[in-house]
């Protein structure tokens, strides 16, 4: 971004003056910052799982730490929960069947 751009975080009377050139910038860069900010969050979350930190620090688990911690709601902790622990993906029947074929 040029000196001139409002940071991402600027108030928005800074908004209507801006170039376009700069508003773009500024979206791609909010953009990803936002991303390495979000990978940052989903592997704290699950390091605090993997540690059982909740237990360790008085929590009944790491839904109710991040609650209390974050001060987000508890759907809200679940949902991360659930996004920083790895899923393991559930195959399709086609690629059974092909595992089967080549057996």
């Amino acid at each position: 971004m040029n000196s001139t751009a409002p940071a991402p975080n600027a108030p928005a009377a800074g908004w209507p003056d801006l170039a376009d050139v700069d508003l773009l910038r500024t979206l791609v860069e909010t953009e990803r910052r936002r991303r390495r900010l979000d990978a940052a969050m989903r592997a704290a979350v699950a390091e605090a799982e993997r540690r059982g930190l909740a237990a360790d620090t008085g929590y009944r688990d790491t839904a109710e730490l991040l609650t209390d911690l974050l001060r987000i709601s508890a759907d809200e902790a679940r949902r991360r929960i659930d996004y920083a622990a790895p899923q393991a993906r559930p195959r399709s029947r086609k690629v059974w069947r092909v595992l089967a074929a080549a057996s």
